[in-house]
Order: structure tokens, then C-alpha cells, then sequence
């Protein structure tokens, strides 16, 4: 896998990201141990950043994502979001 500097953070992360939208059933409807192990080959595989937002499956996604990371080192991965959005009409800013 190759990696890049991610602006002036000093982390490096991988060029291909792991975009979990998948598992909160976006496109299809998926099982959660395959999401599991999914998320495990990925970061197994190299890659370090994964994306993800609670508007993915209203929530599934982050739920499903949170078990599976929660198996693994904490410096092996970098989590990315999104804030705000909760349903096609549902959006909260606040802190």
C-alpha cells in the first residue's frame, strides 16, 4: 500500500480509502460479520483511513464500523466523517 502525508497532520494514510457507507446497507442489504471481516481485511490489506457518517444507513454504518474496529489496535487506522446529516430531512449542527 502507498501512503501520503495528510496536509500538516504528520499522519500518513493510505492513497485508498475504506469508504463505509457500504456497511450500513446503502447499496444493498448487508450482513454484519461479513461487514466485519470487511473492515479487518481492509486494514489488513493496508489500507488506514476510513471514512464513514451517520446519514449511512441512519446510523448502521457507524454501528456496524464501531464492532469491528473495536477488535483492532487503535493505531491502526484513522477514522474520517461527516457531521450533520441524520436522515434526507434531518440535519443538526450543534456541538
Amino acid at each position: 500500500m502507498k501512503y501520503r502525508k495528510l496536509g500538516k497532520t504528520g499522519l500518513d494514510v493510505s492513497v485508498l480509502s475504506f469508504g463505509a457507507s457500504s456497511l450500513g446497507s446503502v447499496f444493498r442489504e448487508t450482513n454484519e460479520e461479513e461487514s466485519i471481516r470487511t473492515v479487518h481485511t481492509a486494514i489488513d490489506m493496508g489500507i488506514n483511513l476510513i471514512d464513514v457518517s451517520p446519514f449511512y444507513g441512519l446510523t448502521k454504518a457507524e454501528t456496524v464500523l464501531g464492532k469491528a474496529i473495536a477488535q483492532l489496535e487503535r493505531d491502526r487506522f484513522i477514522l474520517t466523517t461527516k457531521a450533520g446529516r441524520y436522515g434526507a430531512e434531518a440535519f443538526d449542527f450543534s456541538k
